[in-house]
This record gives C-alpha cells, sequence and structure tokens, in this order.
C-alpha cells in the first residue's frame, strides 16, 4: 500500500466500513453461481512487487510555513518520499468453493522527515462459501498496519496504526425473488504511540436484511443494522472522563436499479440513531443516505457519480462523529489496450458534533470544506507490467483556522506481477 493511500479521513470510517459490508453482501448473493473462475488468466499464485516515488509540496497537512516553524522549528513542508511492495496473491476455485489471499509487506522512506520512515503490512483473505443453490456467504479477515494519517492527529511523531477487520455472512435464496442475508463485522483499531492509545477501539456490526430480486436483475430491500463502537481508555480532560463509547442503529432501504444495459443507479438510505456513553442525550437522529450512479458511456469509457449524508465515525476527544455531505465524479477511459486515464474530484463538508462537557478544547460549531483532485495516467507495457503517473491536489478549509491546508503532489509507480 502506498503511503498516500493513508492521507485519508478517519471520518470515511463508517463510509469504509458500509462499502465492505455492501460489497459482501452482494457477493453472498451471487456466489453461488460463480462457476469455475478463479482470475482472468487462470493463474492461482501471482507474486508482485511496485515501487513508487511521491513528492509532496505538505506532507504534514500544515497551514502554513509559520505553523511548520512553530511545531517543527524548521519551513521545511515538502518532501519526496519512496515506497517497496512485495507481496502475493492467491485466487482458487475448489468446486464451488472461492479462496483469496493477498499479503504484502511495504517500506516508505522520507528524504527529509526520516523520523517517520516505517514499514508497513497488509493481508486480506476472503473464503466466499457455497452450499447448494440456495445458502452461499463469506468468511474473511483484513490487516493493515500504517502510518497514521497525519490531518487525522496533530501528532507529529511516528505513530503506526493497526487495522484489523474480521467478517462473517451468510445469505439464503428462500425463493426465486427473494434472499434473506446477515452480516457481523468486527472492526478494530490500535495506535503505536502510547498518548494515542485513548483512540484505540473497536466496532461490532450487526446486520440482517431482506432482498426482492426482480426478473430484469433490479434488486429491492430493507436492511437492520446495529453498531456498537467500544473505546476502552476514556479521555480525562479537567478531572472529568470522557467515554466516546456508542451504541449507533439504522433501518434502510436498498435499491440497485439497472436502468439498462449501460446504467445502474444504487441507493441506500434511512434513520440513524447515535447515542454515545457520556452523553445523556441523542447524539444524532436524522436521515442518511449514498446514491451511486454509474453510467458506461461507451465500451472503453464509465463515469461513477457519488452523493452521500452520512455520519462517519472519528477518533477526536471532542466529537466522535461528524455529519457529511458530499459528491464525488470518478471517470476511466481506456485510450487504447495499453493506456488508461482516471480522474477524480471529491467535494464534502463537514458538520461535527461537540461534546458539551468539554471546554475549551474545539468548538461544538466546528465546520470543514474537503476538496480533492486527481488524474492519472496508466501505461501497460505488458499485462503483467503497469506503470502509472498521476498528480494530486488536496485542500481542507475549517472555521478553526490552524486546521486548514493545501498538498500538491506527484505520484509514479511502477509494478509487475510475475
Amino acid at each position: 500500500m502506498m503511503l498516500r493511500r493513508n492521507f485519508c479521513f478517519s471520518a470515511r470510517l463508517t463510509q469504509g466500513i458500509a462499502a465492505l459490508l455492501a460489497s459482501s453482501a452482494t457477493y453472498a448473493q451471487t456466489s453461488g453461481n460463480a462457476g469455475n473462475n478463479s482470475n482472468n488468466n487462470g493463474q492461482v499464485v501471482t507474486p508482485y512487487v511496485q515501487y513508487s516515488m511521491t513528492y509532496d509540496d505538505n506532507v504534514l497537512r500544515l497551514k502554513d510555513a509559520e505553523q511548520a516553524r512553530s511545531i517543527l522549528g524548521t519551513d521545511q513542508m515538502s518532501d519526496t518520499y519512496r515506497t517497496a511492495v512485495g507481496g502475493i496473491r492467491i485466487d482458487k476455485m475448489i468446486s464451488r468453493q472461492h479462496l483469496t489471499l493477498d499479503a504484502s509487506l511495504n517500506r516508505t522512506d522520507f528524504d527529509h522527515f526520516r523520523q517517520f520512515d516505517n514499514t508497513g503490512k497488509d493481508a486480506k483473505g476472503d473464503w466466499g462459501w457455497a452450499i447448494g443453490n440456495y445458502f452461499s456467504g463469506n468468511i474473511g479477515y483484513i490487516y493493515s498496519e500504517a502510518l497514521t494519517p497525519f490531518q487525522n492527529f496533530r501528532v507529529f511523531e511516528k505513530n503506526l496504526r493497526t487495522q484489523k477487520t474480521q467478517y462473517a455472512s451468510a445469505a439464503w435464496r428462500m425463493h426465486p425473488d427473494w434472499t434473506l442475508r446477515a452480516q457481523f463485522t468486527r472492526l478494530g483499531l490500535d495506535y503505536s504511540l502510547a498518548s494515542q492509545q485513548i483512540n484505540t477501539f473497536t466496532q461490532d456490526i450487526s446486520e440482517v436484511g431482506l432482498d426482492y430480486t426482480a426478473r430484469s436483475g433490479s434488486i429491492a430491500g430493507i436492511q437492520l443494522r446495529h453498531t456498537n463502537g467500544n473505546y476502552p481508555n476514556p479521555t480525562i480532560i479537567d478531572g472529568e472522563e470522557i467515554n466516546n463509547s456508542f451504541k449507533q442503529d439504522e433501518i434502510k432501504a436498498k435499491v440497485l436499479w439497472l436502468y439498462s444495459g449501460k446504467t445502474r443507479l444504487q441507493f441506500l438510505g434511512g434513520l440513524v440513531e447515535r447515542k454515545r456513553q457520556s452523553a445523556n442525550d441523542v447524539n444524532f437522529s436524522g436521515f442518511n443516505a449514498r446514491l451511486i450512479g454509474d453510467w458506461a458511456a461507451t465500451g472503453q469509457t464509465s463515469l461513477t457519480m457519488n452523493l452521500w449524508r452520512e455520519i462517519g465515525g472519528l477518533n477526536d476527544v471532542d466529537a466522535n462523529y461528524a455529519l457529511t455531505n458530499g459528491v464525488s465524479l470518478a471517470a476511466t477511459t481506456k485510450a487504447s489496450d495499453k493506456l488508461k486515464l482516471d480522474g477524480l474530484v471529491d467535494y464534502e463538508k463537514r458538520n461535527y458534533n461537540g461534546a458539551t462537557v468539554i471546554t475549551g478544547v474545539t468548538p461544538s460549531g466546528r465546520r470543514d470544506k474537503y476538496g480533492r483532485a486527481a488524474f492519472s495516467v496508466t501505461y501497460m507495457p505488458l499485462p503483467s507490467w503497469s506503470l502509472m503517473a498521476s498528480i494530486f491536489r488536496e485542500k481542507l478549509q475549517s472555521n478553526i483556522d490552524n486546521f486548514g491546508y493545501v498538498s500538491n503532489g506527484v505520484v509514479l509507480t511502477a509494478r509487475y506481477e510475475f
């Protein structure tokens, strides 16, 4: 995993979990008909190596050179870092059971901020199981160890974040048109710095749903989800013990509309209620939704648009969620068999809840605006060898002056699969 992928916001944590749940549930409904194909070329074991070089003019996501001097004692904000990755991917069908494994090690070295040099690990394993024609599901585990994003924590020491996810899902096709599904997911985050142990937490997510599949392939359903978030280490501020543990309940409608052979729409939305252990009132109660539109404009070009209003998990001591409203547009075009172009524009507004028992930490009226744009060119001289060049710009505006920043960068990546 390239280090730049770690520069994301923890406000997207819940969105990432939702995507994991949705993809696993979709696969659970289709894995029974997966057939005997493993991957595109039939290769079961694929070792790979990857090397990338990134230039970022604001690696630590600081407001300006003055803030850099006050924190680091230097005007330096830019840096170039190199990441080497080596891994192995396994994809195997055994009868109707689909087994996949992807494990890798990575090493990142900075030219200037060498105190952040680090070694990371990633592993993903999944068993897509099927029993007969009516029962299917997934059992899996995901592990990631990487440098904590700097915009998440204003801590300028090397702080490695370990994320562990375990999940199990099952789907019962009890009628040709009706599918009953269930899933349990446990997510855990831990940090290497002793000062950041207060942000260690786990989330247990339980979900059940009922889907109706029309003859066209479109799906309409309903799902119920309960999340139990646990922070084992409370924060002590002015002698007051603060615990961001919470419970969250959701009831949402789910729609997959296959409008045409080129266009499909996905919708997931409904009521969400979130209560924090340290507060007597309801932290959040309202409507959450995400709409995804996919359009295959031509055989070579596709567009994906996302619109969302969601609460995302946070690890701040003074706010345990942010209500986000956002839109993103991604485009991909295959200029030739060897050349591909990708573009992305992402814009999001975040309104933070305030922990009223804490004063003088962060105003409860914190508001952020986040934008990101990226463009990449991928050239594949051989099916097993790819070269990518990309540029990106990231901007955060906040009513808390020191939290805003602008970052621009360039990434060059080479990847070879044996």
